[in-house]
């Protein structure tokens, strides 16, 4: 009868846990983070160009012409070590522990809210969307679309790459 109990019980749903609008959210956020590919780890990627071009400058400045071709060379070598770290958004989210994903989610639903409510509330037909689903499916809508413009594009980039 225990056993019978048992099997017959739904887990417990721990505090972190998502549930399925949760977990279609999270789909939703790995698909925008893919399709604006949005490289984490910024800061290494500029460092990279940085040192990439000081060692260019360098080079000249000590050989000239050639000093720029050995310059370029070691500064590209240089770079690609830096900047050997750097992954893509959407791997990084697909490789977060689940435990992690709703802390995730809620951060980025605030962000996005944040940066597109203005956009959303001027076009009924987001209006709706937003009133029967999330902020994740609207600006994911908006993207298939075409719905979002060169500024508001960038506004998605910074908001994808800011919380990594």
């Amino acid at each position: 009868m225990r056993l019978k109990k048992f099997f017959h019980e739904k887990p417990k749903k721990e505090a972190n846990d998502l549930d399925a609008n949760d977990v279609k959210d999270y789909e939703d956020l790995i698909y925008l983070s893919k399709k604006r590919e949005i490289k984490t780890t910024i800061e290494k990627s500029t460092k990279a160009g940085v040192t990439a071009g000081l060692m260019v400058t360098g080079g000249v400045i000590i050989a000239g012409p050639i000093g720029a071709v050995f310059g370029g060379t070691l500064g590209t070598i240089i770079a690609t070590k830096i900047s050997r770290d750097v992954v893509s958004m959407h791997h990084l989210l697909k490789n977060t522990p689940k435990d992690k994903r709703s802390e995730i989610l809620k951060i980025f639903a605030e962000s996005l809210s944040e940066g597109f409510q203005e956009s959303i509330q001027e076009n009924p037909e987001l209006k709706l969307l937003l009133g029967g689903g999330s902020i994740f499916g609207v600006v994911r809508y908006m993207l298939d679309k075409g719905m979002i413009e060169n500024e508001q594009l960038e506004k998605l980039d910074a908001i994808l790459s800011k919380v990594s």
